[in-house]
């Protein structure tokens, strides 16, 4: 008889165990993989034939979401636009970029994706396309292998090797929560 009781609140902590664990994941995952301004990533992801993990990782990484965010560098919004490179794309998507403010998140993340479709045109591999986000399509070159792959060997900046880890860690991250999906 005494058994029976010991079975229910074993069965009770279990239970209670799995809906801790359950609750602690779903928290950790928001946390560390946040999906802040989840239409306008996907609207100018898909326009830009970007994936999404991919813009949500370089957001992760560049501003950790802040949409006020800027840099030492004059960086601006959720995906770290310079100005040159702004009023670049604003000139060839024909916008007044005076008009522009590149901490709006919808007008940052499409010029983002932009400059994002621009260097997968040029390099037509994820991890070129993300050492030239952070460091320049120039330098980027050099550290190519015969494929056109990036050599991590090769990345001369500790800069860019670390963001070109974490960039890849949090889209691996995305992209399966995504197929989870």
């Amino acid at each position: 008889m005494k058994k029976e009781p010991l079975k229910k609140l074993s069965l009770i902590i279990f239970c209670l165990a799995i809906v801790i664990l359950i609750c602690f994941f779903v928290v950790f995952n928001f946390i560390v993989t946040p999906r802040k301004y989840k239409n306008y990533i996907i609207e100018f992801a898909e326009q830009y034939s970007i994936e999404p993990a991919l813009v949500y990782a370089i957001i992760r990484v560049e501003s950790n979401f802040d949409k006020n965010a800027t840099s030492s560098a004059g960086a601006m919004g959720l995906m770290q636009i310079i100005p040159s490179t702004a009023k670049w794309i604003a000139e060839e998507l024909r916008l007044d970029y005076s008009s522009l403010n590149m901490y709006n998140p919808e007008t940052n993340i499409q010029f983002g994706c932009f400059y994002l479709n621009y260097l997968f045109e040029r390099f037509d591999n994820m991890g070129a396309v993300i050492c030239a986000y952070n460091a320049g399509e120039t330098v980027v070159k050099s550290w190519l292998d015969e494929s056109g792959n990036i050599d991590e060997s090769k990345i001369s900046y500790p800069e860019t090797k670390n963001y070109y880890k974490r960039v890849l860690s949090y889209y691996n991250i995305y992209i399966e929560d995504e197929i989870g999906e």
